[in-house]
């Protein structure tokens, strides 16, 4: 009875190792049989795009991200930034910058959902065909815009431009770890999920949206990963996101510590939230309605950040070895193995694939040890110390 509870506990966490390995097997095929690229220009939309920008004192950073956007919109075209609940001249710098601008001030409803609920309220006044949500922080590659807006256009379903995020530089061995986990989280499992013919999540930026699916949409929230949870809330509704990978935006990481090790947190906590709040719920109702892009989309979210799958396995690993040593059969020990199996062959094929020009093979070597620094990171949020609201991070 022993072998077969501990075997029966343990397949759990091998099953989404397994289902991360096949993932990233997927993407990183399919990354090596095309080079992701931007599409050519096509000739000018006949459909409206507005970009909506939510902004929270990001005055010194948001004119680049703004002129960003005003090289590939057209004549037709708006952006709207969002000065929401700022201190600083956000507001004026937009102003200045030729985007329209709305000011919410609202300190009691704090989060990016609130933004975006005022900001498409607003929009809808004189409704455009698509809005692209752009954060005040971010940079557009060439065509980026054009790409989403005409996918999320043509196929009625919201649209997902590949996120990179860059290390600051001179980059530390943490900050070019981060950089590679967030590859294989972004880049190459989507990659995989796009290649299985599976849909993506929503990845907080670089998301465009018919306006009809966003009205009477869940959006005034504070959630900490309100992007994962409205990609939920629309594949429900049949409109999974589509992962439009030749459209890429970027953000840099925070040059500092404490903005590092607060935004992993946020980011962290918010997976985490929803695998408990959001994954159950989804799964019994991709099953009642026989909804499989939903199903995919939930199995998906369920596998942990990729360094507490790390940690995860590590303790399968303990649980094995101790069942064992008390008298259990020794193939209870054998999910733990699968687990970290499956991990080590996928990490490696990863970093093959996409790791190789951020990640020396010496700091690969070394990723253990960065998984152990992080033991701290989810005693806070296990503990409830972690903040449960959003707060804007640190980018000094």
């Amino acid at each position: 009875m022993l072998s077969v509870l501990v075997v029966a506990i343990l397949s759990v966490p091998a099953l989404l190792a397994l289902l991360w390995l096949v993932e990233v097997l997927a993407g990183s095929l399919a990354l090596h049989r095309s080079s992701v690229a931007a599409r050519a220009a096509t000739a000018p939309p006949s459909h409206r795009t507005a970009v909506l920008i939510p902004a929270h004192n990001e005055g010194r950073g948001l004119v680049p991200t703004i002129r960003d956007v005003q090289g590939q919109i057209g004549p037709r075209d708006r952006i709207l930034v969002v000065a929401d609940n700022c201190t600083d001249d956000t507001a004026a710098v937009a102003h200045a910058c030729g985007a329209d601008v709305i000011v919410r001030d609202e300190p009691a409803r704090r989060g990016k959902g609130y933004a975006l609920e005022f900001g498409v309220r607003h929009l809808a006044r004189d409704a455009p065909d698509v809005v692209v949500i752009i954060d005040a922080d971010c940079r557009l590659a060439a065509n980026a815009l054009r790409i989403l807006s005409d996918t999320a256009q043509a196929t009625g379903r919201p649209a997902q431009a590949l996120y990179f995020m860059l290390a600051p530089e001179p980059a530390t061995r943490g900050q070019r770890a981060s950089v590679f986990a967030w590859r294989v989280k972004n880049w190459i499992r989507p990659l995989g999920l796009k290649a299985l013919g599976l849909p993506t999540h929503l990845f907080g930026t670089g998301m465009a949206f018919p306006l009809r699916l966003l009205s009477n949409r869940d959006l005034g929230n504070s959630r900490l990963a309100e992007d994962t949870a409205l990609g939920l809330s629309l594949a429900a509704a049949g409109h999974a996101p589509i992962f439009a990978s030749d459209a890429q935006v970027y953000s840099s990481f925070p040059a500092s510590q404490s903005g590092s090790e607060q935004q992993r947190q946020r980011w962290e906590k918010g997976h985490l939230d929803n695998i408990v709040e959001l994954v159950p719920k989804a799964i019994v109702r991709s099953v009642r309605d026989r909804n499989l892009p939903l199903a995919a989309l939930a199995i998906d979210m369920a596998v942990p950040p990729l360094s507490l799958l790390v940690l995860i396995t590590v303790a399968c690993g303990i649980v094995g070895a101790a069942a064992v040593a008390l008298g259990a059969h020794a193939a209870a020990i054998l999910p733990a193995m699968a687990s970290a199996a499956c991990v080590i062959l996928g990490t490696a094929i990863a970093w093959r694939a996409a790791g190789r020009d951020v990640l020396p093979f010496g700091d690969l070597l070394r990723l253990p040890l960065h998984v152990l620094r992080k033991l701290g990171t989810y005693g806070r949020i296990v503990s409830g110390k972690a903040a449960s609201t959003w707060i804007r991070t640190d980018r000094t």
